[in-house]
């Protein structure tokens, strides 16, 4: 098995490619954790642990990448509220072009972590006056775009059994009895809207 020159974690995030040997490979080890996700107090996740792995192949005037990632992040669960580690893992091979045309719009502006790192999906644009590439941003947002649609913990046995109680989902069955009774009663009551979303439910 071929071995990569290693890089040691370096907390920047920065790839130098200028000192990159054209047909090497290289590997880079950036951690995952709260300083990490410090750099953006907006987001929504503020704790986690993990590594990601970067293996950099430069060309010409362009490079290959191979960003692997694996963490867990400290999420709220939708259903009980209370807090869960969700596990995080990503694949993606972008690859970064070297040109001093950049097309208009894909250039990242603002905050100077950004500016280096401009993605148009798996295409990231990099000036060769740049002195490095930022990699924290791709990091990031292959984590956030990582992150489950629900964000519940694995098993409901883990939720926080008082806040079940307290935020109670009606069942399959509750729901029949609720909607007959109410359609017995009112026909055209607030409750007939219900048996007409369960009979739309049911088709």
């Amino acid at each position: 098995m071929q071995s990569h020159p290693k890089v040691s974690a370096d907390t920047t995030y920065k790839i130098d490619f200028h000192g990159l040997k054209t047909g090497e490979t290289y590997s880079y080890d950036f951690p995952v954790n709260d300083r990490f996700f410090g750099r953006w107090p907006e987001s929504e996740v503020a704790h986690g642990q993990g590594q990601a792995r970067v293996e950099v192949v430069k060309h010409a005037s362009m490079m290959e990448l191979f960003v692997a990632i694996d963490a867990e992040v400290l999420l709220t669960c939708d259903r009980c509220l209370d807090e869960f580690l969700c596990p995080v893992h990503f694949e993606g091979r972008p690859v970064v072009k070297i040109s001093d045309s950049i097309p208009e719009g894909e250039r990242y502006s603002g905050d100077a972590h950004r500016e280096a790192n401009n993605s148009d999906g798996d295409v990231l644009w990099i000036s060769p006056a740049d002195d490095s590439l930022d990699m924290g941003q791709y990091i990031y947002e292959s984590i956030m775009l990582s992150l489950p649609f629900q964000r519940v913990h694995r098993n409901i046995g883990e939720c926080n059994p008082d806040m079940l109680k307290r935020f109670r989902i009606v069942t399959e069955s509750e729901f029949d009895d609720l909607t007959r009774g109410a359609a017995a009663e009112e026909a055209d009551g607030p409750f007939a809207s219900l048996a007409g979303l369960k009979e739309d439910k049911d088709r």
